[in-house]
């Protein structure tokens, strides 16, 4: 009985053998075709299979079952080849686990998607730039043909770091000064009062201040003008308080004074203020002369009072030397040695022309010292328009005709015996 279960069990193992060796195959086994290689040696493989292949040599008779395709096993899980852990190395054990918590299938996550999606950034202050091609210049018809440039409307668009156009304001134009009075070119005198300086241009004096403090000022000839003797009529008339300005340095006088800058001796050294209106003119021919106190002069410079004469304050300021001559010599505000700074007051405008008064105005004179002469007398007019102008914060019109501010009389026409001169005005005192 143990022999037969022996024979039996090796007959079987017998049998196991020969149908294992019957399955196996191998080349030139003389069952089928001959064994040939699919690519020849050098030569480049066919390229690998999409899917599976079952049964690489095509002759199996048993019907294997197909192997699932991935998407039966899950329409969105990719297939991937594991990585050798030689070459992933440490990276298997950095893998970030899955947020239990997230309703996220676990199947769809990719552990080998390294891509860090960045969130959204807000918009920045910062606009790009525009990279679309500008239409083409030939295009017709378009809505830009309309639109006024930068450059055509007289702005300038600006890209600030918002991202906005900003227009730059126009920087406004200053307004030119206004034209706050008219004057004479200088030299030209009132026709047939004599001949003017041979110097008109240079301001002798260009950063000084105008000696009457804030009331207006006529520069006029005091002889030549009404109410001076030569033409007659009333000093308060009010055509002498009127534009244009005339220069009356170098106008003839019968005493012996002169000046280089004149081209004859007995001139005028100065130049005649008249200051205020008519009304105040006749407010002050009304009031006492020792109360006179309507119009204020100051200094033009800083500097010392050198002297006080009969009608006369003498002041020194480094190379220059200014006289302020008619004031209300009873009412000064400065002694002689007295210091003073520019633009304080010294006194009031008057008629003081020691026992004979003259007309109500201020004589101004300036002089310099030179090399040549000494201390000479120096036309005032150039300087005296420019303080004005800084005064009155505009600027004098020249004008260059020569017009006279009344008919005059000429000088040969004077008799001979009369002499001309700042006292000669018929002044009516009897009001004082």
């Amino acid at each position: 009985m143990m022999s037969k279960l022996w024979w039996g069990l090796v007959l079987a193992l017998t049998l196991i053998a020969l149908a294992a060796c019957d399955a196996i195959r191998y080349p030139n086994d003389g069952r089928g075709r001959e064994y040939q290689p699919e690519t020849p040696p050098g030569a480049p493989g066919p390229a690998p299979p999409s899917e599976p292949v079952t049964d690489p040599y095509g002759d199996s008779d048993a019907d294997e079952p197909e192997a699932p395709s991935p998407e039966a096993t899950h329409p969105d899980e990719e297939i991937e080849t594991p990585t050798p852990p030689s070459e992933t190395g440490s990276d298997l054990d950095t893998a970030e686990p899955v947020d239990p918590g997230d309703d996220t299938d676990s199947m769809d996550a990719d552990p080998e998607n390294t891509d860090t999606v960045e969130p959204e950034t807000p918009d920045s202050d910062v606009t790009e730039l525009d990279t679309t091609e500008p239409d083409s210049p030939d295009t017709e018809g378009t809505a830009e043909d309309d639109t006024e440039t930068p450059e055509e409307n007289g702005t300038t668009d600006v890209a600030d770091n918002t991202g906005t156009d900003v227009t730059e304001p126009e920087t406004p134009e200053e307004p030119e000064p206004a034209v706050v009075f008219s004057f004479v070119e200088p030299g030209q005198l009132v026709s047939g009062s004599g001949t003017g300086t041979s110097d008109p241009e240079t301001i002798f004096s260009p950063d000084m201040r105008f000696p009457i403090k804030s009331a207006p000022a006529f520069l006029q000839s005091q002889v030549w003008g009404f109410g001076g003797g030569i033409k007659g009529g009333d000093q308060c008339d009010a055509r002498n308080y009127e534009y244009p300005w005339r220069d009356n340095f170098c106008e003839t006088r019968s005493s012996t004074r002169n000046s280089p800058y004149c081209p004859v001796s007995r001139i005028h050294q100065g130049q005649d203020i008249r200051v205020g209106t008519a009304q105040g003119c006749n407010d002050l021919r009304r009031t006492a002369s020792a109360e006179r106190a309507l119009y204020e002069v100051v200094a033009v410079e800083d500097g010392i009072i050198q002297s006080i004469g009969t009608y006369t304050v003498t002041q020194r300021s480094g190379p220059r030397v200014y006289k302020y001559m008619h004031m209300n010599m009873r009412a000064l505000q400065v002694s002689a040695g007295d210091t003073v700074t520019k633009g304080q007051k010294l006194g009031y405008v008057s008629n003081d022309f020691g026992g004979t008064p003259t007309t109500f105005h201020l004589h101004f004179e300036m002089l310099q010292n030179t090399a040549d002469s000494g201390w000479v007398h120096v036309p005032p007019y150039t300087s005296l328009v420019s303080a004005y102008e800084r005064r009155e914060s505009g600027i004098g019109e020249k004008i260059t005709a020569n017009i006279g501010v009344a008919s005059a009389t000429p000088l040969a026409e004077i008799p001979a015996d009369q002499e001309i001169d700042e006292s000669f005005v018929v002044i009516d005192e009897s009001m004082e």
